[in-house]
């Protein structure tokens, strides 16, 4: 009896990958559409299963509830994990990985997320945003600036680069306030207030976005009635879970209409699913749609279908056009080249009148 040619398909085990994080149940529908059209496109010859754990770790849960749910994913056979989006949780994960040598792509932002099986797809970058950000108010014409900082563990990292490039733009550093994650509607406006009289031309918000979306940055503003032209991190978006609470924020985004990809990625998204994407327009459904493509590609590109050969398949990408970012992004990697994005993939957007707006991409100063 002859075997047709999908039951020889259906026999083949399925190829596996993890999601570690709570957030990839939101976008499971970018992240299959991904896979789907990896298949109908013939780069992927087997059919694929994909593995979920929402506990990542840090920051709102454990280190060590985020290093179980990984090695959960590799025991079950995942070729790859996806995930560990925040910072501290990829952190901690960075060694686990490299020591199971299965590929975890994170779209963290810190270079502290290193290793031979490390691979980043930012959705910001502790380096880049700070240069963005006072590129902007260099071009804005502010040249002092008030800055408040959250702390988180990439606080220093992220402080480090904003004192290198206002030092290099020649932007003076009025005041610095530091809060956590615990700082009251109250508390926070007294920091503003101080700020206010320091006399800055803006104010930049230097880290994590947790304040931002339970209300409190905003309510602390209107407290004291303080609208100053202001710019934010990649916490900027945290705009997926509401606009109002960024109104009148500047911040480094990674949605771009200029991008043709972004359309396409929508329009396909629309005819698959007869709907738009949660809260469209922003930029995670597309970098979702990214972090999957290119986990496609690199099973394509693998060498052998285990771990280090879908590491190596990774570091085989070049030039891949991305949803994600400016139009001139791209996807690559190289041995020893694991942040993955290139090209204008970080650029400025802001929120007017309770709606996203494109701002524009990176503008070089006259400085150099």
């Amino acid at each position: 009896m002859t075997t047709s040619i999908e039951d020889r398909w259906l026999r083949l085990e399925p190829i596996r990958i993890g999601w570690l994080g709570m957030e990839w149940q939101r976008f499971k529908r970018e992240i299959q559409m991904a896979f789907d059209e990896g298949i109908e496109r013939g780069l992927l010859d087997r059919r694929y299963e994909f593995l979920f754990e929402d506990n990542a770790g840090l920051p709102q849960g454990t280190a060590k509830g985020g290093i179980d749910a990984f090695n959960r994913l590799v025991d079950a056979g995942c070729l790859a994990v996806v995930g560990a989006n925040y910072t501290d949780s990829a952190m901690a994960l960075a060694e686990h990985a490299n020591a199971r040598k299965v590929p975890l792509i994170s779209m963290c932002g810190t270079d502290a997320f290193h290793g031979e099986y490390c691979f980043r797809l930012g959705n910001g970058d502790v380096g880049g945003d700070p240069a963005l950000m006072v590129n902007w108010l260099k071009r804005e014409g502010h040249r002092r600036v008030a800055v408040v900082m959250p702390w988180s563990p990439i606080s220093p990292e992220y402080v480090r680069f904003f004192h290198q490039e206002c030092r290099r733009l020649g932007i003076s550093v009025a005041a610095v306030e530091s809060i956590t994650n615990k700082t009251t509607t109250d508390e926070l406006a007294e920091k503003f207030a101080l700020l206010r009289d320091a006399k800055a031309d803006a104010l930049a918000w230097l880290g994590y976005g947790g304040l931002v979306v339970n209300g409190t940055v905003r309510a602390a503003l209107e407290k004291i009635d303080w609208d100053p032209p202001r710019i934010m991190t990649t916490a900027f978006m945290q705009y997926i879970w509401g606009f109002e609470q960024l109104e009148g924020w500047v911040g480094i985004d990674q949605w771009c209409p200029e991008n043709p990809r972004m359309h396409r990625f929508h329009e396909r998204f629309v005819a698959r699913y007869g709907e738009d994407p949660w809260m469209w327009p922003n930029a995670i459904p597309g970098l979702a749609y990214d972090m999957a493509a290119t986990t496609v590609e690199a099973l394509h590109r693998a060498t052998v279908l285990t771990g280090q050969g879908v590491k190596e398949g990774i570091e085989r990408i070049r030039f891949m056009p991305a949803v994600t970012g400016g139009p001139n992004t791209h996807i690559a990697g190289g041995p020893f080249d694991h942040q993955l994005f290139k090209g204008d993939w970080l650029h400025f957007g802001r929120v007017r009148d309770g709606k996203l707006e494109f701002a524009g991409l990176f503008e070089p100063t006259d400085d150099y």
